[in-house]
């Protein structure tokens, strides 16, 4: 029996042969720990026997467990990604579907839940990066101008080329129909890349584009095996959204200009002012009906002041605000039940993005138990089981992708180079 004990000693070794077997024997310079290395052997229960691990080895080991307790590498001319569904728990509380019972479960838990954002991505190792941060970084357009100045002559062009198209179907004629973001969420559904990022409320949909393009993994590293679906509540990113900021904008509006009003017409007299408080209590004195198409959504959206918000969301699903961004512009949006996050960074990650703004105001005990969101990993070996569930509610690539015939990507060509 063996007498000595080492901490994690499954995980280590788990972590530290995906390192191996991923070109880390190359990386290492030290004879003695190669040597070391090759000792190791499993016991009876085919697990490492403890008595076989060298300090050194151990040592080695922990190192590349310490490695994955931290967040990725950040560096603003590289694209990260997750080592390991470990390392990706610095941000995720994240749940492994690897049977088709265990996905039947969740799958009737969340195919009719509301309220929640879903986004489904082919790689669990990928970083919620948009699709132009990704440009933005592998192309170094930073040489070409800001960021902003980007997004800006994204926006200009885009409503010059699609805003008829996009006040057509909404069969809105007015200024705030081609919004900023109206725009945006026009170029990115149909192979612009712009700073928004895809979410969806409702879950297949998501589960679609988590299987879509989808490669199996190599076998070497496991987190490679995973797809995944993120979701959030909603009313977690409340604060955030824009709309509510318009809305708490005006609600101090109101009451400033409610009291203005009631002072005007008391004249000085005490009990008339107070009797017209209690029948003007709650009343509101801007038709939030009007809000739409007076301006207010346009001049909001612009990206001067955008990019001052480090991130938002955006959704037309409460019309009942009277805050709209028209986004349901185009027939892909709608039958995807789409709604899109915001993030005013070139190259951090929404995830580092959220993290960062949540620890500037939180203690360090409240951070450590902080997750953006929640994240399904789904086996990719599930696929075809998840195909044929999908199919059976509808959910396929026609229904997903009702205008194949539109492309926007010479809006990024054009802005690009500019």
């Amino acid at each position: 029996m063996s007498k000595r004990e080492i901490s994690d000693l499954d995980l280590k070794v788990k972590l530290t042969n995906e390192y191996l077997k991923n070109g880390g024997v190359e990386k290492i310079r030290s004879i003695g720990l190669l040597e070391d290395l090759l000792k190791v052997k499993a016991g009876s229960d085919g697990k490492v026997d403890p008595d076989t691990v060298s300090t050194r080895v151990n040592a080695f080991m922990l190192a590349i467990l310490g490695d994955h307790l931290m967040p990725p590498f950040y560096d603003p001319e590289y694209i990260s990604e997750y080592k390991s569904t470990l390392q990706k728990s610095n941000s995720f509380a994240q749940v492994n579907i690897d049977t088709q019972e265990h996905f039947d479960k969740i799958y009737e838990e969340y195919r009719a839940a509301e309220d929640i954002l879903f986004r489904g991505q082919r790689e669990a190792k990928w970083r919620l990066y948009s699709r132009l941060q990704r440009d933005w970084i592998i192309e170094k357009l930073h040489k070409n101008g800001s960021y902003q100045s980007l997004l800006e002559r994204m926006v200009k062009l885009g409503k010059e080329e699609y805003g008829l198209k996009i006040q057509e179907l909404l069969q809105a004629n007015h200024i705030d129909s081609t919004n900023s973001i109206a725009v945006l969420a026009y170029l990115q559904h149909h192979g612009c890349p712009t700073p928004l990022l895809d979410w969806t409320y409702r879950f297949q949909n998501a589960l679609y584009f988590a299987l879509d393009g989808l490669q199996p993994g190599a076998g070497v590293v496991e987190i490679e095996d995973y797809c995944s679906v993120y979701y959030i509540e909603e009313k977690y990113f409340e604060s955030s959204s824009l709309r509510n900021i318009i809305s708490e904008s005006l609600d101090s509006l109101e009451a400033a200009e409610l009291q203005r009003l009631i002072d005007h017409f008391s004249k000085g007299n005490e009990k008339k002012r107070e009797a017209m408080q209690r029948h003007f209590a709650g009343r509101k004195v801007f038709d939030r009906s009007r809000i739409n198409g007076s301006g207010l959504i346009s001049h909001m959206t612009q990206i001067e002041h955008l990019i001052n918000f480090p991130l938002s969301y955006f959704s037309d699903k409460d019309k009942n605000t009277g805050v709209l961004f028209s986004l349901n512009n185009n027939k892909n949006i709608i039958n995807q039940v789409g709604v899109f996050t915001w993030n005013a960074h070139p190259v951090k990650p929404l995830e580092m993005v959220a993290d960062e703004q949540f620890n500037e105001e939180k203690t360090a005990e409240e951070s450590n138990d902080y997750s953006f969101c929640y994240c399904f990993n789904i086996n990719k070996k599930l696929s075809p089981y998840i195909r044929k569930r999908l199919e059976t509610d509808g959910i396929t690539k026609d229904f997903i992708y009702s205008t194949p015939d539109i492309s926007t990507w010479d809006i990024f060509e054009k802005c690009k180079s500019n």
